[in-house]
């Protein structure tokens, strides 16, 4: 929400929560006990009423609200020719005057003073909304039922014309309004917009804390790091970490104004004392410095946001919104989306680095495609007199998809680059591995694997493919075709497995110094198939023991598209479906190299092989027999003794070979 209504606060945003407080609203949230509204994703906008005038009047910006409001032809001039959104205000807007008409003239100025004195936050929601490639953030991603103006519970305002300043609302105001809705939303009967005044959601009581106690050890465990404790404020911890983090050898006193300057804290110098007589060096340290400051600042509180975004989550996990019937089918939607927006991306790596790195970020506090549960853009709710919001996973799913829709419009912004580093660490290569079954690996597979090979900052891509065979699929197979995938792929490398687990794999590479190093970083990938976050729990530590200096960080591997699993490839295969086998290749491999992977796997190749196989065997017998019966027997002696001396013992270690 922006433009009038400002930004509305996480819990990290607020400077002068402290992290007691922060402890006590999540309890209170795990627990059930918090108030909260619906946040719903559509456009905001802030609406009154002119008695004088006797027309509706909607702002957008402070401008606005100064020049008394616009109106509906100044509403329609503000977006012309932005298509969906032009359409969304326009009908939004009309529905709130009609609204506004059937109010007393007594009410009107009750509910919104003489002129335009009273505003109200609103948002307009309109599923046909596809928004402004200008103006990505107009976009809806969330797909709601039905045309519906919103009014908020929180946000309304007092506008004092003279100050320019916003003010609490008279007392007696909103009440008029509620006591109003049901006459002002019957007004609207053949209206394609309907009004909507509360969306209170219930957040249900958790009965396993795991996830709480989680988010509070990571809470505690970023505190100790820094010497604070649950008396400090997140500004406290914001400071502490950009002065104990700033890569740079300017002296401490500096270090602190620096922070000060970049927190805006009372008292701070400003920047144009802080360089006044600096030496040379340190203010070229400082210059750089401030050009990351947005990197800087969003590193210092990142710690905390993580681990408060993956609260978040769980507690909104499986909400249904109060404005979509069939909250399911939406939230596979928005997979569906999320996933064709990821395989996008990923595909054009190698001409958009940026993007790639900025995805990559929002794609880290996904984790993984499971995770998308609820359409509910965020929850509302008010804390000791301070509004928060809790929003899950739709921040970071409308940014990527935004990207995809309007990649043009993509700014690059440094704050959200994972290699812009604020704090100096020993840094060797960093590898990424993927294990899994691949039988047979298909597109989704190789695009998993394109994903960690297209980024910058990965120097390698290791593939573990499973010792169990999936007949008609064996290791052999799945090693030779992820081979034919990758061939002009230097980084990725595919390797058996050497123990019955993949995932015990990735512990014995990990301990292992001829792979990994003091410095070097192994960045755990899995395949869809075996995404199970808690197997890697104890990875970090396992290398403490095992093969100290090694760093382990758990990495976001996407669910990329193409709604195919391996075991409906193997049924391609045995069906004899080459079709549909090869429409689930990667995009990459032309007719003929696709063909290649087919015959690899397919029914008739294998067919053909356990032919050639039972006629060695077949004749390797004959043979046999007849050197037993030779004496009594007819006919000269079997010409196949000697095949049986010499070939068969190599046809048959090779056949073993093949099958393990």
């Amino acid at each position: 929400m922006g433009g009038v209504a400002g930004h509305m606060d996480h819990l990290y945003d607020n400077p002068d929560l402290t992290f007691a407080k922060m402890k006590e609203i999540m309890n209170a949230a795990s627990d059930g006990k918090l108030d909260a509204e619906e946040k719903v994703d559509g456009q905001n906008l802030f609406l009154s009423y002119s008695v004088s005038e006797g027309k509706a009047k909607g702002a957008r910006n402070k401008g606005n609200l100064k020049s008394g409001g616009l109106d509906a032809s100044g509403l329609a001039k503000k977006f012309f020719g932005r298509g969906g959104l032009e359409k969304a205000f326009s009908g939004g807007f009309s529905a709130f005057e009609k609204a506004a008409e059937s109010l007393s003239q007594e009410e009107k100025i009750k509910i919104f003073g003489p002129d335009t004195n009273i505003w109200y936050n609103a948002e307009v929601m309109d599923p046909g909304t596809e928004g402004d490639p200008d103006d990505p953030g107009s976009t809806n991603v969330i797909k709601y039922d039905s045309k519906t103006l919103k009014i908020h519970d929180s946000g309304h305002f007092a506008f004092n014309k003279e100050s320019g300043e916003k003010e609490p609302i008279p007392e007696g105001s909103l009440e008029t309004l509620d006591a109003a809705y049901d006459r002002m939303q019957n007004s609207l009967s053949g209206h394609n917009f309907s009004l909507a005044r509360r969306a209170k959601l219930q957040l249900e009581k958790i009965e396993d804390k795991s996830f709480l106690n989680q988010a509070t050890a990571r809470i505690d465990q970023a505190l100790s790091q820094e010497n604070l404790s649950d008396d400090s404020t997140v500004q406290d911890y914001s400071y502490s970490r950009i002065v104990n983090g700033i890569d740079s050898e300017i002296p401490n006193t500096l270090k602190e104004e620096i922070a000060k300057y970049l927190l805006k804290m009372p008292g701070n110098l400003g920047l144009r004392a802080i360089k006044k007589g600096l030496p040379a060096e340190d203010l070229r340290d400082l210059n750089d410095i401030i050009s990351r400051k947005k990197t800087i600042l969003r590193q210092a509180i990142l710690p905390i946001e993580m681990a408060v975004h993956d609260f978040t989550v769980e507690i909104l996990k499986g909400l249904k919104s109060v404005f979509i019937a069939n909250n399911d089918a939406e939230v596979i939607r928005l997979k569906e989306a999320l996933a064709e927006a990821v395989n996008d991306i990923t595909e054009k790596g190698p001409e958009d680095p940026e993007a790639m790195e900025i995805m990559q970020f929002h794609l880290n506090k996904i984790k993984d495609f499971s995770n998308i549960t609820t359409p509910v853009e965020a929850v509302v709710f008010d804390y000791d007199g301070h509004t928060y919001k809790f929003a899950g996973n739709y921040a970071p799913l409308n940014q990527i998809l935004g990207m995809y829709r309007y990649p043009r419009n993509k700014k690059v912004n440094e704050s959200l680059s994972t290699k812009a580093h604020v704090l100096t660490e020993k840094e060797g290569k960093r590898v990424a591995l993927i294990p899994g079954g691949f039988k047979p690996p298909h597109a989704g597979h190789y695009m998993l694997a394109k994903y960690f090979a297209n980024k910058k900052d990965v120097d390698e891509v290791i593939v573990i493919v499973s010792t169990k065979s999936r007949p008609p699929v064996t290791v052999d197979m799945s090693i030779k075709l992820w081979e034919l995938y990758t061939k002009d792929s230097p980084k990725i490398k595919v390797q058996a497995g050497t123990t019955p687990s993949p995932v015990g794999d990735v512990y014995e590479l990990i301990a292992d110094n001829s792979v990994f190093q003091d410095g070097d970083v192994a960045l755990l990938g899995k395949s869809e198939k075996d995404i199970d976050d808690k197997r890697f729990e104890r990875a970090q530590s396992y290398a403490e023991r095992n093969n100290p200096g090694v760093k382990v960080e758990s990495v976001v591997t996407p669910l990329f598209a193409g709604g195919v699993s391996g075991t409906e490839m193997r049924n391609y295969i045995t069906q004899n479906d080459a079709a549909q086998f090869k429409k689930n290749l990667p995009r990459h491999l032309n007719a003929e190299e696709k063909q290649q992977a087919y015959d690899l796997v397919s029914p008739v190749n294998s067919n053909l092989n356990s032919f050639v196989d039972e006629t060695i065997e077949e004749m390797s017998s004959m043979a046999a027999g007849a050197v037993e019966g030779t004496a009594g027997g007819f006919g000269p002696p079997n010409r196949y003794n000697s095949f049986k001396k010499t070939k068969k013992p190599k046809v048959k270690r090779a056949k073993r070979q093949r099958r393990r």
